[in-house]
C-alpha cells in the first residue's frame, strides 16, 4: 500500500511538471525578479504558451516634449497562466511622433511576486491586437516597494535602441503570482509621459479581511453542523 501510495504521488507530480512546462511563467521565472529596487534583464519566452485569455483593451497616448509631440497606443492584456496571472504590454510609437520612446511602466505590483519577460511574436496571441514588433527591452526594474515595473528600451552602456516613431515594441510580460486583475495604469516616457488605463493585479487582501473571511467560514460550518442535527 505505501509503495502505491509513492507512486501515485510520483505520477501527481510528474503530470504537475509536465502541464506547466512550455509556459510563459514558467519561462519568466528565469529572470527571477525584477524585486523591489533591483533591475533585470528580461528573457525571451517567444513560442510558449500563454494560457487563456482573460481581457485585452488598446489606450492611446498623447504628450509633448521639447522636440514635439508624441503619440500612440499601449495594448494590454491578461492572460491566466495555470492558475495565475501574466500582464503583457505592446508600445506602439505613432510614424507622426517627434522622438523614440525610453520606457514603460505599470502599476500596481505591490506585494506580488514578479517576473519579467517578451516575447516576439505578438500575431500569433489571438483575440487581441498584438504584433510581432522589432524591439527587446534592454531591463526590466522595481521601485523601492515593488509597485511600479519598468521596462528600459535605452541601455545604459552601447547605442540606442529606443523605438522610434513608426516603430513597435515587442511584447513585454510581467508574469505575477497574482489570481485576480482590476483596472490599473501603464505610462510611457521620454522626456515627457502619459498615463493611459491598463490593467493590474487585484489587491492583496489584507490579514483583517483575511481573519474575518475565517470567522465566516467557521460560523458557517457551525450552522451546517447545526441544521444536520
Amino acid at each position: 500500500m505505501k509503495k502505491l501510495t509513492i507512486s501515485i504521488l510520483l505520477l501527481g507530480l510528474l503530470c504537475t511538471s509536465a502541464a506547466l512546462a512550455g509556459t510563459v511563467s514558467s519561462c519568466a521565472a528565469a529572470s527571477f525578479g525584477p524585486d523591489p529596487t533591483n533591475t533585470v534583464f528580461p528573457v525571451d519566452c517567444t513560442g510558449m504558451s500563454a494560457g487563456t485569455l482573460d481581457a485585452w483593451m488598446s489606450s492611446a497616448f498623447t504628450y509633448t516634449t521639447t522636440a514635439g509631440t508624441n503619440t500612440g497606443f499601449i495594448y494590454s492584456a491578461v492572460y491566466d497562466d495555470a492558475g495565475t496571472l501574466d500582464f503583457y504590454y505592446q508600445i506602439v510609437n505613432d510614424a507622426s511622433s517627434s522622438t523614440a520612446l525610453a520606457r514603460l511602466t505599470a502599476t500596481d505590483f505591490a506585494g506580488f511576486a514578479t517576473n519579467s519577460a517578451f516575447r516576439t511574436d505578438g500575431s500569433s496571441l489571438t483575440g487581441t491586437g498584438f504584433v510581432d514588433g522589432t524591439l527587446a527591452p534592454q531591463t526590466s526594474d522595481s521601485n523601492i516597494d515593488g509597485s511600479v515595473i519598468g521596462f528600459s528600451f535605452y541601455p545604459p552602456t552601447g547605442p540606442p535602441t529606443e523605438i522610434a516613431p513608426g516603430d513597435t515594441s515587442y511584447v513585454l510580460i510581467i508574469s505575477t503570482d497574482a489570481t485576480t486583475y482590476e483596472a490599473g495604469n501603464a505610462s510611457i516616457i521620454d522626456g515627457g509621459t502619459d498615463t493611459v488605463a491598463a490593467f493590474q493585479p487585484g489587491s492583496v487582501p489584507e490579514p483583517a479581511s483575511l481573519g474575518l473571511m475565517g470567522l465566516g467560514l467557521i460560523a458557517l460550518a457551525g450552522v451546517r453542523r447545526r441544521l444536520r442535527r
